[in-house]
């Protein structure tokens, strides 16, 4: 990847700046990052914007502000930001039950799947159905004696 010359200055000036100890220099130079990226990239502080309001209705699981970001960014002027906005459209039942039933996950069957994959992977895929049970049924069996020996 190639850096601009601008920001690979400015990477170099914070290393450089943090011989000179200053107390709010961290705050000063956070600042001055921004500042030079508002300057050189007009499009900076709108990503900005963006985050902030993305994660401001994710953090709080308000399917309200979904809609309210859906309908700002879906005819934004950056393609990227409208396509994923006009995404989530797509999805809209999905992200809103994602905001209103955060505990529910499909972990468990995203486990099993990973373990069925590694099953068949150290078979080399050359296992049929009935061998693949079978060593599932012994990895469950095996499993489950751990667990009664490690309670007892």
């Amino acid at each position: 990847m190639k850096l601009p010359l601008e920001l690979v200055d400015v990477l170099n000036w914070r290393e450089r700046e943090s011989d000179v100890p200053n107390p709010t220099s961290s705050t000063m130079n956070s600042e001055l990052v921004d500042q030079f990226f508002s300057n050189m990239y007009s499009v900076y502080d709108h990503m900005i914007q963006f985050g902030v309001d993305y994660h401001n209705f994710m953090d709080r699981n308000d399917p309200i502000g979904l809609l309210v970001f859906i309908d700002k960014y879906k005819n934004d002027d950056y393609w990227r930001l409208a396509r994923f906005a006009n995404g989530l459209n797509m999805d809209l039942d999905a992200v809103r039950n994602t905001l209103l039933y955060p505990d529910i996950s499909n972990g468990i069957v995203e486990g099993i799947n990973s373990i069925i994959k590694s099953v068949k992977r150290v078979c080399g895929g050359k296992a049929k159905i009935d061998l693949l049970t079978a060593k599932m049924l012994i990895r469950h069996r095996s499993k489950s004696a751990r667990v009664i020996k490690n309670t007892t």
